[in-house]
């Protein structure tokens, strides 16, 4: 078991698991072969990552926190998330749709995964969905209870279902600062 993970599980062969120094993660299953991930160091991250594919990539950056955080990959794909980011309780993300979606006409798929990318400094609110494809810029804050799917630019407030643009040229800070 790697130091600093609460709990465990390694079905699969060839998987390479990293933590930086200090980092803690409650629980990481990987049920697939040859996925790597890796956790930068002073990490707290409460949750789960969830693993259940082949080659799979998923990176944390240091100093990212979490308070209930959902990431489960079930198929290949990768998650890229920045350093010093601050996810609230029950988000939830995964680069696929877990299931195949057919074109009648052509019997062919047409819902491939589509990795995930969150910039450094980002903070996600409670109850959030990240979707597939999602691309959120450095220094951007998404509301509670927001579904991400697409583009959300750096220095950035977004909101809702789906999340929309509220407000740019803003930051974030993790102390309460006086009005």
């Amino acid at each position: 078991m790697p130091d600093g993970v609460e709990q465990f599980v390694d079905k699969g062969q060839d998987n390479v698991v990293t933590l930086g120094d200090n980092a803690k993660v409650t629980r990481i299953v990987v049920e697939g072969h040859r996925n790597t991930i890796r956790i930068g160091a002073g990490c707290r991250l409460t949750g789960q990552i969830v693993v259940k594919c082949d080659n799979g990539l998923i990176e944390i950056g240091a100093a990212t926190t979490s308070m209930g955080l959902r990431l489960h990959m079930h198929e290949t794909s990768r998650v890229i998330i920045g350093n010093d980011c601050m996810f609230s309780g029950g988000i939830s993300m995964d680069p696929s749709d877990n299931h195949s979606i057919i074109d009648v006409a052509s019997g062919k798929r047409i819902n491939p995964s589509k990795p995930i990318t969150i910039g450094d400094h980002v903070w996600i609110g409670q109850q959030v969905t990240i979707l597939k494809g999602t691309v959120i810029g450095s220094h951007s804050i998404v509301g509670a209870g927001s579904i991400v799917r697409g583009v959300v630019p750096p220095n950035t407030l977004v909101a809702g279902s789906p999340a929309r643009v509220i407000r740019s040229g803003v930051t974030w800070d993790r102390r309460r600062l006086p009005i």
